[in-house]
């Protein structure tokens, strides 16, 4: 009876193993045909969510854009590094958001939403520059 319970425990304890070392994979982000992903982001230190003032020229083309596109509309989304961490995209994305509604554009075009670690454009993370890659906000344009 101990025989089995022992054979019971190591097959349990095999297949969680076996689980937990399945290989994470990466798709290629797939956009609608009206969307595009805008050219420039805004890239963070750590697990900053303010805004570095150097980034202050990507707002500001964005803004020119969407003043010449009336119809547009834009998502502005927040990334981290290194493992999950929502409320940390989350605040980056809402910081952006905020920027560009101070500068102008109606907040009826424009809506924020966090994504953690689920798009990052660099993958695996093997230094700190592929951290550093993912550690940013995006924006998405719907024509």
């Amino acid at each position: 009876m101990k025989f089995l319970l022992f054979f019971f425990i190591i097959i349990l304890s095999f297949s969680s193993f076996s689980q937990r070392k399945k290989k994470i994979t990466h798709e290629p982000e797939v956009f609608a045909s009206n969307q595009e992903l805008y050219e420039f982001d805004i890239k963070y230190f750590g697990e900053s969510v303010h805004v570095d003032p150097t980034y202050q020229y990507v707002i500001g083309y964005l803004v020119e854009l969407m003043e010449k596109n009336p119809k547009w509309t834009l998502l502005v989304r927040g990334h981290v590094c290194c493992g999950p961490a929502m409320k940390v995209s989350e605040k980056r994305a809402c910081k952006a958001y905020k920027l560009l509604i101070e500068y102008g554009i109606d907040k009826e075009r424009l809506r924020y939403e966090g994504f953690s670690d689920k798009k990052p454009l660099t993958f695996p993370e093997k230094t700190e520059e592929d951290a550093a890659k993912n550690r940013r906000v995006d924006f998405v344009i719907t024509k």
